[in-house]
C-alpha cells in the first residue's frame, strides 16, 4: 500500500500536480522535486519554491543563476543572501538596501565598507540607525563616526591630489620656506594667488586681509603666515560648503544647468550610479534635446547605473520631454529625477527662457520642486565660470554649484573666487573619472590641501 501511495505521488508530481511535488519535497525525495521543478520554472509559483529549495540545500549558485534569469524570486533579504554567496556584492547591497530591514542595511553598510565605498557605507548605517534598538545605538554611532572620520582623511587625500597640477603651477607652500616676511613677500603671495586663478580682485583682497592679521598677531616667521593664509582660505570657502542628499518625500527633482562641455551629464550619471546602490529608485531625464549625441551619453549612464531613462530626440521641445519624464516618475513612484539641460550660452535669452520654462513644468506637476537647481561648472575654464554662472542665475535661482575637473586643472584656486563673488553653496568637487570621485566639498580640505 505504502508503495502505491509514494508511486501516485511521482507520478502526480512528474505530471505536474504543484502539491504533488511539493509533498514530494516534503518526504525528503528533494532532488527528485529540484529536476521536477527546473523543468518548470516558467511557472512563477513553482519557481518560487524551487529558489526556496535552493537555500534550504545551500546551493546558492542555482539560487543565483535562477534570480539572475527570472529577478522575481524570494525575498529581497533571501536574494541579497545569495548575491553575496556567490561574490555579487555589487547586487547583495542594492537588495539588502531594499528590504527596510535593520540587519540588511547593517549587512550591506559592512560591504560598502570592506569594498572602501565609505560614501555609500555610511549612508547605509545612518538607514539603520533611524531603527537600531537603545541598547545598539552607542556601538553604531562609534562606527559612523570612525567612519566619518576615514571619510574626511580619504577627501583631504583626494583633494590634495586633485589640486597637484595647482600646487606645481603656483609653488604656494615653497613661497613660504625661510622667508622674510616683507611687503615682497606679500607681492608674491598675490601673484601666486593670481596665477592659481583665484581672481585679481579676490586675490587683492584676501592679501590685504592676511597682511592685516598678520600685523595684528605681530607675525615674523613666514610658517606662522602660511597659518594665517590657510585660516583666511578657509574663512573664505567655508561659507560655500554644503550638502546635497536624496532627502524625504518623492519624487525629488534635481535639475543641472552648465555649459556644454562642464561635465553635467557625467555628473548626472555618477549621482544615479551612487544613489541606485543606496536603494533609491531614480529616473534620468535627457533634456539637452539640441546638443548631438547627448540622448545616447544619459542613456548610457541610465544603463551603467541601473536607473530609468526618458529622453528625447535631437530638436524636440524640451520642457515636453520634462513633462514626459515627471510623470513617468510619479507612475513609477521614484525617489529621485535628475534632469540633464542645454546648456548653449551663446543663445543666451533663448536658454534662460527654456529652463524657466521647464521649471514651470516641474513645479505643475511636483509642487514644490525642484529641490535643487545645481550650476555644474568646470575647473579648467577658471574665471569664465564665473560669467558662466551669472547667465545662468538670470534664468533660475541656484541651489548649489559642482565643480569638475579639479584635477586635471592647474586652476583650483577659482573655487575661493566662486565663493567670495557668487555666495553660492559648493555641494560637490570631481576630483576624479570614478563614480566615487564626486565628493562633498570641504572648505577644511580644501584650504589643507591647495596651502600644503
Amino acid at each position: 500500500m505504502l508503495f502505491f501511495r509514494k508511486s501516485e505521488l511521482e507520478r502526480r508530481a512528474e505530471e505536474g500536480d504543484k502539491s504533488a511535488i511539493i509533498e514530494l519535497a516534503k518526504k525528503g525525495k528533494v532532488k527528485k522535486a529540484i529536476d521536477l521543478l527546473e523543468k518548470r520554472v516558467e511557472d512563477p509559483d513553482l519557481r518560487s519554491f524551487l529558489f526556496d529549495l535552493y537555500l534550504k540545500e545551500g546551493m546558492f549558485k542555482k539560487a543565483y543563476e535562477l534570480l539572475l534569469r527570472f529577478g522575481d524570486v524570494g525575498t529581497a533579504k533571501e536574494r541579497g543572501e545569495v548575491c553575496e554567496k556567490v561574490g555579487d556584492k555589487e547586487r547583495a547591497v542594492e537588495e539588502y538596501l531594499k528590504t527596510g530591514e535593520l540587519e540588511s542595511f547593517l549587512r550591506a553598510g559592512e560591504i560598502l565598507e570592506k569594498e572602501g565605498r565609505k560614501e555609500e557605507a555610511l549612508s547605509a548605517y545612518r538607514r539603520a540607525l533611524g531603527m537600531v534598538p537603545p541598547f545598539r545605538r552607542g556601538e553604531l554611532e562609534e562606527r559612523i563616526r570612525k567612519l566619518e572620520e576615514e571619510r574626511k582623511e580619504g577627501l583631504l587625500s583626494r583633494l590634495r591630489e586633485g589640486l597637484k597640477k595647482t600646487r606645481e603651477a603656483v609653488s604656494i607652500s615653497s613661497l613660504f620656506r625661510g622667508r622674510e616676511v616683507d611687503e615682497d613677500l606679500f607681492e608674491e603671495l598675490e601673484e601666486v594667488l593670481v596665477r592659481a586663478d583665484v581672481g585679481v580682485r579676490t586675490s587683492l583682497e584676501l592679501v590685504e586681509e592676511i597682511k592685516r592679521e598678520a600685523k595684528r598677531r605681530g607675525v615674523r616667521d613666514s610658517e606662522d603666515l602660511k597659518k594665517i593664509t590657510k585660516e583666511k582660505i578657509f574663512e573664505t570657502v567655508r561659507f560655500c560648503e554644503g550638502e546635497i542628499g536624496p532627502g524625504e518625500g518623492r519624487p525629488k527633482v534635481f535639475l543641472f544647468l552648465g555649459v556644454n562641455g562642464s561635465g553635467k551629464t557625467t555628473t548626472i550619471g555618477k549621482l544615479a550610479w551612487r544613489w541606485v546602490r543606496e536603494g533609491k529608485k531614480v529616473l534620468l531625464i535627457g533634456a539637452d534635446t539640441f546638443r548631438a549625441g547627448a540622448f545616447d551619453q544619459l542613456r548610457i549612464w541610465a544603463e551603467r547605473s541601473g536607473a530609468d531613462f526618458v529622453g528625447g530626440e535631437e530638436g524636440s521641445d524640451p520642457a515636453s520631454v520634462v513633462y514626459r519624464g515627471v510623470e513617468e516618475a510619479l507612475k513609477k513612484n521614484c525617489d529621485l529625477v535628475l534632469v540633464d539641460t542645454a546648456g548653449r550660452i551663446h543663445t543666451k535669452e533663448p536658454l534662460i527662457r527654456e529652463l524657466r520654462k521647464i521649471r514651470k513644468v516641474i513645479e505643475k506637476l511636483v509642487p514644490g520642486e525642484p529641490s535643487e537647481v545645481l550650476l555644474v561648472l568646470d575647473a579648467t575654464v577658471g574665471q569664465n565660470a564665473l560669467q558662466q554662472a551669472r547667465v545662468f542665475r538670470e534664468a533660475l535661482e541656484i541651489t548649489g554649484i559642482v565643480v569638475t575637473k579639479l584635477d586635471t586643472s592647474a586652476k583650483g584656486g577659482s573655487l575661493v573666487a566662486i565663493c567670495r563673488e557668487l555666495r553660492i553653496p559648493i555641494k560637490l568637487v570631481g576630483v576624479g573619472e570614478g563614480p566615487e570621485d564626486l565628493q562633498p566639498f570641504s572648505a577644511e580640505a580644501y584650504a589643507e590641501a591647495i596651502v600644503e
